[in-house]
């Protein structure tokens, strides 16, 4: 048989790039501020994206409008120092007015700052001057975007807050089919893992992004425990993010919409009868799952893993109310 050929013609078709940002991912600094004896230090990790008015390095392999990313590594370090650091979400307001303002072919910028949670150190209640002790109360973090033709979104929020208590939470009344195994129970033990994230409304003036976020930090710790005396009781992990989210809402008008995902860490009650010992649940074991950020094969993510257990993910946004 004689060989057949597919005649092969090339079809020209129309292509939109729908998303174009590209722009320096990590960029690790420590700024110092010396107030006399008093330092004052901000540790971040900042990335930064961009979305210029063409493609053509896409199409073309035209780069005359490319801005190199080590350009943007060194326009942050140089903002540092320029405008200086006073919270995370100014910073990230300073970058974005600075790429939309200083080159004309830039059209969307995104600052996404994260901030080592160092605290001042203290002895019998005196602050030390220049000292520092890392905390565990979570990440603070800040997104801030811009486009040429609208004003500043900021964003604020908590990650990797871990949180527990041992009692007054429960899973009951939960809908049952033939596949289900799970007990109900009136008492176990609630940990989780947070993220949350608020974004502001338009608000005139600047505002107090430190007391703003110490104010959604309280939140979450009085919604999620309920007072120090008697607790609250949790009657699951979606009517605990309820809580939370309304708490910030109604305690921060100037917050305008919050996300939340809740990760649970399960720990289960550790068989000690083949040791002869009776567990009156003071022992239990932890139910692993993959640590934040990371897959089965060893990738890594940014944000809250999918493969954490069993996230709760919530949005939740204050409702205006008319009046006719």
């Amino acid at each position: 048989l004689a060989p057949f050929h597919l005649p092969y013609k090339r079809i020209s078709l129309d292509v939109e790039y729908v998303n174009s940002e590209y722009g320096k991912n990590a960029v690790r600094l420590l700024y110092v501020r010396r107030e006399g004896k008093v330092h004052c230090i901000k540790e971040l990790e900042i990335s930064v994206h961009l979305r210029l008015n063409s493609v053509n390095e896409y199409l073309h392999a035209d780069n005359t409008d490319v801005i190199p990313t080590d350009t943007i590594k060194n326009t942050i370090e140089a903002l540092a120092k320029c405008k200086g650091i006073r919270t995370i979400e100014q910073f990230g307001l300073d970058i974005c007015e600075h790429f939309i303002t200083e080159f004309c072919h830039v059209i969307y910028c995104n600052a996404f700052i994260q901030e080592v949670p160092w605290q001042r150190l203290e002895k019998d209640g005196v602050p030390h001057v220049h000292a520092f002790l890392y905390c565990s109360e979570g990440v603070r973090f800040s997104e801030v975007e811009r486009t040429r033709t609208s004003p500043p979104i900021v964003f604020s929020g908590i990650k990797d807050l871990k949180l527990m208590k041992t009692t007054q939470s429960g899973f009951q009344g939960f809908f049952k089919d033939k596949y289900t195994t799970l007990p109900e129970r009136s008492d176990r033990v609630l940990s989780v893992e947070t993220l949350v994230k608020w974004c502001y409304g338009e608000c005139s003036g600047s505002l107090d992004y430190d007391c703003i976020w110490r104010t959604a930090h309280e939140c979450v710790l009085n919604a999620f425990a309920g007072p120090p005396e008697t607790g609250c009781y949790s009657p699951s992990y979606q009517k605990t993010v309820n809580d939370i989210q309304t708490a910030i809402l109604d305690n921060i008008p100037q917050i305008e919409e919050v996300e939340m995902i809740l990760s649970n860490i399960h720990y289960s009650k550790t068989d000690l009868l083949k040791l002869g010992l009776c567990n009156d649940m003071e022992v239990r074991k932890f139910i692993s799952f993959l640590p934040r950020g990371t897959d089965i094969c060893g990738n890594t993510f940014t944000g809250m893993s999918p493969h954490q257990s069993n996230p709760i993910i919530t949005d939740q946004r204050k409702v205006k109310e008319e009046w006719q």
